[in-house]
């Protein structure tokens, strides 16, 4: 048998409460060859692992429509939401249809029980509107949750159908045998407008609470909507066609207008403009495009025409992985839901043993209590609605998942975000995260006067090196003004000194201060003393000279972030303990440690040296997050107990990560733990008030107030309640929204 695994996340429709979500859990869990099964309420998700040798997603869905519920399997990510939100769109206008017919029949049945309003056959006529309401606008009430109980697995649905038919038929009762309370001395009371009234307040919630629910997915359906559905394409012959964005395929030459989206990511071949990038990075400012630089799709071209050449199309692009991950992120869970999961998984069940144990104890009191038992017993069952526990953290983590995208910080796990706001410690990689993580000269000895045959020489041997700073130079050279690219007439390296060439008629020298030496040259005094400076700063020295005694120094470094200092204040304030973990010698970490305020540096590590000092701060009680962006810094960010990924780094960083800082600015860190924080605030309070609606509102349905104050909760009081807990929560995640990071 095989082990080729597969991962994705589907659409699934017909989930009402959290129990719904932890039935297609589990019926998705228990398909064979399905592995890490986990639905997000919120999302009206299901995401899973599957063996394609033992099933395929078609079966799984086959296995969740049996259990009541629809998994919509397509091709693309655009498709599958497409279809979710057509079903969606579906049974909302179904729900506001039975809305409309439930208040309808609603109304003029609680006027003439309210006034009691009197006339012959009243009880048949409230009969009929209570039944009308029950089989036209509460039959999937009644189908999924006897369903549910039926294979024990009740849910929010079972709640209703029971306390709203035990309601009906004591009134039924009643009305066919009024004689057997009335003879006994007791009223005989009939509760039709209850059953109507519990199906209207909860179809009620249902309809706002999903109105509310759609705005929490707006960052997906945002981000999907920068991908252009078409472009124009350029010919062999130079001419425009208009393609589906599905038919472009990598090379094709794809023309660019300002105002456009760029539809794949790709390389400006001609053209010159200012791209908007603000959706990947998180930045307003524009930055320039031209031939030789790379785009990416759903950034907008905002001044001028260019031509782009495909690269990466489709389901390959920079767009269509963040989408990806937003999704799975979004359906990942945060710890703290594993909480709230075991709770729904008895909820309802303990429920409706309190619902049966109100009605008992009422009962004992006497035949006259029973209408008294059969209020209490179905009050309990409408008010104790597992609908806000199981939305209160998965919306929460929905909406900031949502909002750091939109930001330029790419969350790819839910506990991420939960656990980013407890850290204590940030240990920082140097190279590419605390510096741009491009080496550059940035200072010579002497600054001015540098002959122009002199620099050009420097120019000419430089391009013949292999050598990691050569890059710098050559790019420094460049920047003094246009050079010819000129052949060495000799050229000879030296291993671990440097280069000698002649290059028109001159013997030049490009090296150490070892190889200065060797070819007989006498370094200045005021550049061995620039070069002291330098090495005691951890910069990279280089010394150029030739045959005419003419000489020059470099200094070569990796140039610091413009917002490190900034960033490495702000998570200072936020009582964070930065240490600079990098390879690089103890005399450059400690330079640029000083430079940008970082608390400790552990430097001249190899990777697995960086992994174990991560071990070392867990150990002395710090709660680590690791930031960094190279291939290097993997086996550290593993061990992180959040790992942080600097946009720009290599892939497999990007992979290991937690979370990923798109622009690579080290100051979307501290943004990110201010979005963790409200995240968690939120996560808190939807718990608080899903947990304290429940704790105080069933008892008091139960009539624990009733013998001392006389207070009770009627069935229509208590509908009504535990529908709007459920869009308080909803409302209370979407503040995430405007929350300023």
């Amino acid at each position: 048998m095989g082990n080729r695994i597969e991962k994705g996340v589907f659409p699934v429709t017909g989930m009402m409460c959290a129990v719904c979500a932890g039935t297609v859990e589990k019926t998705v869990a228990g398909c064979q060859g399905v592995s890490d099964a986990s639905v997000n309420f919120a999302a009206s998700e299901v995401s899973f692992s599957w063996n394609l040798d033992i099933t395929s997603p078609s079966k799984v869905a086959e296995a969740v429509r049996a259990a009541g519920y629809e998994m919509i399997v397509e091709d693309s990510v655009a498709k599958a939401v497409e279809e979710k939100e057509k079903a969606e769109l579906r049974q909302y206008r179904r729900m506001k249809r039975d809305l409309i017919t439930a208040w309808a029949l609603t109304i003029p049945l609680s006027c003439i029980c309210m006034l009691h309003i009197q006339f012959p056959g009243d009880a048949f006529v409230m009969m009929a509107l209570a039944g009308a309401v029950m089989l036209i606008s509460g039959r999937r009430f009644y189908v999924n949750g006897f369903r549910h109980l039926a294979s024990r697995h009740p849910d929010m649905d079972s709640l209703v159908a029971v306390s709203t038919l035990v309601s009906f038929l004591f009134s039924l009762f009643n009305t066919i045998f009024p004689e057997y309370f009335s003879s006994r001395g007791i009223a005989a009371d009939l509760y039709y407008e209850a059953s109507a009234m519990i199906i209207a307040f909860v179809l009620t919630g249902k309809f706002m609470e999903s109105r509310a629910r759609r705005n929490t997915g707006t960052a997906i359906k945002a981000l999907m909507g920068l991908q252009p559905s078409e472009a124009q394409v350029i010919d062999s012959n130079g001419n425009l066609t208009t393609v589906n964005i599905g038919d472009i395929i990598p090379e094709m030459a794809i023309s660019v207008r300002p105002g456009e989206r760029i539809p794949v990511d790709g390389v400006v071949t001609k053209g010159i403009s200012s791209v908007d990038e603000s959706m990947l990075t998180g930045e307003p400012e524009g930055v320039e495009k031209t031939p030789g630089d790379t785009v990416s799709a759903g950034t907008l071209n905002t001044n001028g025409s260019i031509v782009v050449e495909a690269i990466k199309v489709g389901a390959s692009t920079e767009l269509a992985r963040i989408i990806d991950c937003v999704r799975q992120a979004q359906g990942s869970k945060a710890p703290v839901q594993r909480l709230v999961d075991r709770i729904s998984a008895v909820f309802v069940p303990t429920v409706i043993a309190i619902a049966i144990l109100t009605f008992c104890i009422w009962a004992s009191f006497g035949a006259d209590s029973i209408p008294m038992a059969v209020l209490a017993s179905v009050s309990v069952l409408v008010i104790a609605c597992p609908c806000a526990l199981g939305l209160a953290t998965p919306t929460a983590v929905m909406v900031g998942i949502g909002r750091g995208a939109k930001t330029g910080i790419l969350v790819k796990e839910a506990a991420a975000l939960e656990l980013l706001k407890k850290i204590n410690v940030l240990a920082i990689d140097k190279t590419g995260t605390l510096t741009e993580g491009t080496p550059s000269v940035v200072a010579t000895h002497p600054t001015t006067d540098i002959p122009d045959d002199f620099l050009q020489a420097i120019h000419a041997l430089e391009k013949r090196s292999t050598h990691p700073l050569s890059g710098a130079i050559i790019d420094w050279a460049e920047s003094s003004g246009p050079l010819k690219d000129l052949v060495p007439d000799k050229f000879d390296y030296i291993p671990g000194m440097g280069m000698t060439g002649e290059v028109n008629g001159r013997n030049v020298w490009i090296g150490n201060e070892a190889l200065a030496k060797s070819v007989g040259a006498v370094i200045p005094d005021g550049i061995v003393t620039a070069c002291r400076q330098w090495t005691s700063e951890g910069a990279g020295i280089v010394i150029a000279g030739d045959d005419s005694g003419r000489c020059i120094a470099l200094k070569v470094s990796d140039k610091i972030r413009n917002d490190a200092r900034d960033a490495i204040a702000t998570l200072k304030t936020m009582g964070i303990k930065t240490v600079l973990l990098t390879g690089d010698s103890k005399e450059t970490a400690l330079h640029v440690a000083k430079q940008v305020g970082i608390d400790e540096v552990i430097a001249d590590v190899l990777p697995q040296g960086k992994q174990d000092a991560i071990k070392e701060m867990k150990r002395n009680g710090g709660f680590v997050a690791m930031a960094g962006d190279g291939i290097n810094d993997s086996q550290a960010l593993a061990e992180a107990d959040v790992s942080i990924a600097m946009g720009g780094g290599s892939d497999i960083a990007i992979e290991v990560a937690q979370l990923t800082i798109i622009s690579g600015k080290l100051m979307y860190i501290p943004k990110a733990l201010t979005l963790s924080g409200a995240t968690l605030k939120i996560i808190k309070e939807n718990l608080f008030w899903a947990f304290i609606y429940n704790i105080i509102g069933i008892p008091i349905a139960a009539g624990v107030l009733y013998p001392a104050a006389g207070i009770i909760l009627s069935p229509m009081l208590a509908s009504a309640a535990m529908a709007f807990s459920s869009v308080c929560v909803v409302v209370n995640s979407l503040r995430l929204n405007n929350v300023k990071i």
